[in-house]
């Protein structure tokens, strides 16, 4: 049964309508609605599991995590679940893709930090580049879509084989709550002496690897090193420096896509040039003849001369690489700034993820069955359209950060969960990788917004943001030409509006904003001790400004009214009625492929 359900899934169904990108038409849709309505699931099930450990409404959360609050609750469980993909990953070996799905499909855990990796493209492909125990998911990232189109399967229960195998490979129990139990300790080396070390995640003290104090003492009695975030950031940066003298390509995580969104090999190779040669880190004498014993002897010299400090290396790092460009070297540092072998930090990818996830849910589309009528099929074909016209605002746009809308965000996540596949559309269609950044300063991604707005409006002629708010930034002259053009629907000349229920979709997507702590005194996403003040504050800065006004003081009477503008303004009231809202999405003759853009007309 799950055979043929998987030739089902995989077999090509009537051609999509096509649609112009650039000068180039598709010859259907990137992204199916199959395909979305697949990533709902996941992300339902995803948001599930999140209730579930927040608010600890399972017998087998430990005791000390129970007395936990349910960010630190939510934060540790990341935690675990990191080190389960990270151990899935080390074991995995390539399998066609029948067997993949029945046999090594992994636990939902896992399959939520996947997809948290997947939604940053240009860390994930150029990580699936350098990194050896990312070669085997490299090869699989072709069938994650197909088991997205599957959807169920996160809903069935697993079946014995795949439990088994699971068990095989890396040790644990298949069900995360039920590794809990054995899942107590991390396994590291220490930074000194590469003694093999087990710390607890949790402890007494609050020092515990999971923990924001984290430290440990090396066991050793002739190094006995206080072993830190900090520390192990410096042993991974070293590693990676010294890496590979064999005449093999290895690259400084951060430094083989730029700004552009382009590949650049070459470039990269440079840069490690340059550091490897510069009086910071060469090779002050050659040592030992055996080649791993001189690595690992200029590794130690590298880390003595730090002080095995991350801030000493830090500033080393930025003279070495003073001629390069400051997002560059920005980049790269951000690489190096904890322990894991990964180019991200995974936990803030996971806790964004979940903003975005709960925004989702409050539009009422996780609800089982939401997309099962007609009418309502409507709004993803709606966001199917608005997300082919965000990738023609980009291609024709290439110096523009484009900021999504929360309709636009989810079709565009679902194009990244196809690994390998997104990035070749990329090139056909835009020329260059569109990365979907992990954190933005939020004074830039307002901005970027502003920008959206504007190019959209002067590419498609129709407002970006359906849902009632005018463009941030909007002048007087600008309100009342829109509100003349939605009365008399001039230049719009469109035969499709959008369903009201999609109008709220329309506000933008902020997930990734790092919010500035001197705009109404907002906490940082850097600071992990307030992750969850941090969503609280996005979701409510991606709301209309009455709205927000009206929970204010119930919840938060001393928000400044600066704080509280955000990146969108009070709706434009005539009459004591609400602006019509003008139609989208910005297409005419939208009868099967027969797909213009406005702007073609």
């Amino acid at each position: 049964m799950q055979n043929q359900a998987i030739k089902q899934t995989s077999r090509r169904q009537t051609p999509g309508p096509s649609f112009e990108i650039a000068s180039r038409r598709t010859s259907g849709p990137l992204v199916s609605i199959a395909q979305v309505q697949g990533h709902l699931r996941l992300l339902r099930a995803f948001h599930n599991l999140r209730v579930i450990v927040e608010e600890c409404k399972d017998r087998r959360i430990p005791a000390f995590a129970a007395q936990m609050d349910k960010e630190s609750r939510w934060i540790w469980f990341i935690t675990l679940a990191i080190d389960r993909f990270e151990r899935w990953v080390k074991s995995l070996q390539f399998v066609p893709l029948e067997k993949f799905i029945s046999k090594h499909f992994p636990p939902i855990d896992v399959w939520m930090i996947w997809h948290a990796y997947l939604l940053n493209p240009c860390w994930y492909e150029e990580d699936c580049e350098r990194l050896l125990i990312l070669q085997q998911l490299r090869l699989l990232n072709t069938s994650v879509v197909a088991s997205i189109n599957i959807g169920k399967l996160v809903r069935n229960q697993p079946s014995a084989s795949r439990m088994a195998t699971w068990h095989k490979q890396t040790g644990l129990f298949f069900d995360p709550f039920d590794a809990m139990e054995e899942l107590t300790h991390k396994q590291m080396e220490c930074p000194r002496c590469r003694t093999r070390v087990f710390v607890p995640f949790v402890n007494d003290n609050g020092t515990g690897y999971s923990e924001q104090q984290f430290s440990a003492t090396c066991p050793l009695p002739g190094c006995r090193l206080k072993i830190t975030k900090g520390n192990l950031a410096v042993a991974k940066f070293v590693r990676d420096l010294t890496e590979s003298e064999d005449g093999s390509q290895n690259y400084m995580a951060g430094s083989l896509f730029f700004g552009n969104g382009k590949r650049d090999p070459r470039r990269a190779k440079e840069i490690k040039d340059q550091l490897t040669q510069s009086s910071q880190f060469c090779r002050k004498s050659r040592g030992s003849s055996d080649q791993r014993i001189a690595r690992l002897d200029w590794e130690n010299e590298i880390k003595e001369n730090v002080g095995y400090s991350w801030p000493v290396l830090k500033d080393a790092i930025t003279i070495a690489l003073g001629d390069q460009p400051e997002a560059m070297m920005t980049k790269i540092l951000s690489a190096y700034e904890d322990d894991g072998p990964f180019s991200i930090n995974l936990i803030s990818a996971v806790l964004r993820q979940g903003i975005f996830t709960k925004r989702i849910d409050e539009l009422g589309w996780l609800r089982p069955g939401t997309f099962k009528e007609g009418d309502k099929l409507q709004l993803l074909e709606h966001a199917l359209l608005r997300y082919h016209c965000f990738l023609d605002l980009t291609a024709a746009s290439p110096n523009l950060m484009a900021v999504p809308t929360l309709d636009i965000d989810l079709i565009w996540h679902s194009h990244q969960l196809m690994g390998g596949r997104y990035g070749v559309d990329c090139d056909i269609y835009i020329g260059r990788r569109v990365d979907h950044p992990l954190a933005t300063e939020e004074s830039i991604l307002s901005t970027a917004l502003d920008d959206t707005c504007r190019a959209w409006q002067s590419r498609f002629h129709i407002p970006y943001m359906q849902c009632g708010c005018p463009a941030p930034d909007e002048s007087v002259f600008e309100k009342l030409i829109r509100i003349f053009r939605q009365y008399t629907g001039t230049r719009t000349r469109l035969r499709a509006s959008l369903h009201p229920d999609h109008l709220p979709a329309t506000h933008p997507s902020l997930h990734n904003a790092v919010l500035d702590p001197d705009r109404g005194a907002f906490g940082s996403f850097g600071k992990p001790a307030h992750p969850q003040r941090d969503e609280k504050d996005l979701v409510r800065l991606s709301r209309p400004l009455g709205v927000r006004k009206k929970r204010s003081k119930k919840t938060d009477p001393g928000v400044s009214q600066q704080g509280e503008e955000g990146f969108v303004e009070e709706k434009m009231i005539m009459s004591g009625e609400p602006v019509p809202l003008s139609p989208a999405p910005p297409y005419v003759g939208y009868h099967g492929s027969d797909i213009r853009f406005m702007h073609a007309i």
